[in-house]
């Protein structure tokens, strides 16, 4: 692709499964040149049921022998729920495709391995490229991760390059972290000379949100009302932070149900287990600083934990930085990592790296991402 400026719309549903997040943005595959219209698509109920089984027959597979046939199954929801995404966007902001040059898909991911000493990680995202832009008529690229991990990487985080944009364009002066609150917590910190390191930092909102849903009657912790009511156990925190995943060095990568310790809390009230839960998260996030040795001016927290009163109120706790939600500074905090998709697929596109040796552990400055023409 030749064009100078990209009009291209990102899409990303997380391990949340609350649906789709999609996006739009102007940029050249460096610098964003301005913000389009979003919009969410939320999975229903069958679709949610459908997906979340496919990742419990995923656990159990774990990228050995002949796939589950659930998958197609799941792979065929997630596609055409995202094609509905794409064509009431366009529809509600009186689009056309040809208005639009790119897609980034993301997809599902469902199960993600992260690289050990003699082999290379692992990742499934259900979604398949080539049916949406066929259905969309945009050309879409999709499959971001493979080949980071094809050559050494942990295939995640890979919004980083994207948060160095928004740190370029918004942020002046001292070092800044980026950090994303989703199923899994990661971090991006951006130097005051643009230099960019980033992890995965240990859980999110997964195992507060399994342990809401398992123990109330919703599907997670809305405005911290039953976090703020409860009292953390530090003990048990101080356990959960002997996993193994604590012991690696930074950059790292994890999957949400590496981080599955509600078995410690039985017999624990829902509140106290979610004011534990929302504690693992804070410390984990100090635990993973403190040992990259990394000292930072101002944290800007985005993903969906920005929403949870009880997990900012752990986080100044910690007192590693200034703490700011990403609308303090003027970004859309809900829209964050479906416009990073929309950049990856331009920087793809273009044939520029999307992830680094300080990113995600890469052997080198990595190309990703693979591109569905629409015939």
């Amino acid at each position: 692709m030749t064009l100078k400026s990209v009009k291209a719309i990102g899409l990303m549903s997380g391990t949340s499964l609350d649906g789709i997040d999609v996006a739009a943005i102007d940029t050249d595959g460096h610098s964003i040149e301005g913000f389009g219209p979003s919009f969410f698509r939320p999975y229903s109920a069958e679709e949610r049921l459908i997906i979340e089984n496919s990742t419990k027959a995923a656990l159990k597979w774990n990228f050995s022998g002949p796939p589950p046939n659930i998958f197609a199954q799941a792979q065929a929801v997630v596609d055409r729920a995202h094609i509905e995404a794409v064509s009431t966007f366009l529809e509600n902001n009186a689009l056309s495709p040809t208005d639009i040059d790119l897609i980034g898909y993301h997809g599902q991911t469902i199960l993600h391995r992260p690289p050990e000493t003699a082999r290379n990680g692992q990742t499934l995202q259900l979604g398949n490229g080539d049916e949406i832009a066929r259905a969309t008529g945009i050309a879409t690229v999709f499959d971001f991760r493979t080949n980071d991990m094809r050559h050494g990487g942990q295939g995640a985080p890979l919004a980083p390059v994207f948060h160095k944009a928004l740190v370029d364009k918004a942020v002046h002066g001292g070092t800044t972290g980026i950090l994303n609150i989703g199923g899994v917590s990661n971090i991006t910190i951006v130097t005051e000379t643009g230099g960019i390191f980033a992890t995965d930092c240990g859980p999110g909102n997964g195992p507060l949100d399994t342990w809401i849903s398992q123990n109330s009657s919703g599907s997670f912790d809305k405005d911290g009302r039953i976090s703020l009511t409860g009292t953390p156990d530090f003990k048990l925190v101080d356990k959960w932070l002997r996993r193994d995943f604590f012991r690696k060095s930074a950059p790292k990568s994890a999957d949400r149900w590496d981080f599955d310790v509600l078995g410690d809390l039985s017999g624990v009230s829902v509140e106290n287990g979610a004011a534990t839960l929302v504690a693992f998260t804070a410390i984990s996030i100090k635990h993973t600083l403190a040992n990259a040795r990394r000292s930072i001016d101002q944290i800007i927290v985005c993903g969906g934990g920005r929403h949870n009163p009880a997990m900012l109120a752990a986080l100044r706790e910690q007192r590693i930085s200034q703490i700011k939600t990403a609308e303090e500074i003027g970004w859309q905090g809900d829209d964050i990592e479906a416009q990073a998709f929309a950049y990856l697929a331009v920087r793809t596109a273009k044939q520029l790296p999307i992830s680094y040796p300080e990113t995600t552990g890469v052997e080198r400055p990595c190309e990703g991402g693979r591109l569905a023409d629409t015939k």
